[in-house]
């Protein structure tokens, strides 16, 4: 007879789904760690750029200085964009929680408690425009669901203390 674990697991599909202060603490929270994951894409995209630079004179059109030719280019405001839609597509699908939502104990996740694929994490960030979408919360037919959720088929919800400390989700 296979022996169980001391502890049962929480069934993450029975938690509470996370109300609209919860989520707009974590936004600021999140807001602040997005801000940090620009700047850092910044630093080394600049350094890249320099390089490039150095190494091929007409790299910069019109012999433009380094800092106009990165503020003109649209390929490197993609880049500074895409760095940090990874940073949140990486989290909600690692572990469904990125620091601001660990900080609140909330975690995104399908319906049935398992990680969001990285297709719902795409709509989500392509559906809460900028963290608009949870002004949904505060109808009464939200169900406490947000826009994004709704469309991802995802839902943010609370965690207890005890659940919100196990390290690797992706297990569960």
């Amino acid at each position: 007879m296979k022996k169980t674990s001391e502890k049962p697991q929480e069934n993450h599909a029975d938690f509470l789904r996370a109300s609209f202060t919860r989520r707009l603490g974590a936004l600021g929270y999140d807001f602040l760690v997005a801000m940090a994951v620009y700047a850092v894409a910044h630093f080394f995209g600049f350094i890249i750029v320099l390089i490039l630079a150095n190494l091929n004179p007409t790299f910069c059109s019109d012999n433009a200085d380094i800092q106009q030719c990165i503020i003109t280019s649209n390929v490197y405001s993609g880049y500074l964009i895409a760095v940090v839609c990874f940073f949140f597509i990486w989290f909600w699908t690692h572990g469904g929680q990125t620091l601001g939502m660990r900080a609140w104990r909330l975690k995104v996740q399908r319906m049935n408690g398992a990680s969001i694929t990285p297709f719902q994490a795409i709509l989500r960030l392509a559906t809460g425009f900028f963290g608009l979408g949870n002004i949904w919360l505060l109808s009464k037919y939200s169900e406490g669901m947000s826009l994004q959720d709704r469309i991802s088929g995802s839902e943010i919800v609370v965690l207890s203390l005890e659940a919100n400390k196990i390290k690797n989700w992706n297990k569960l």
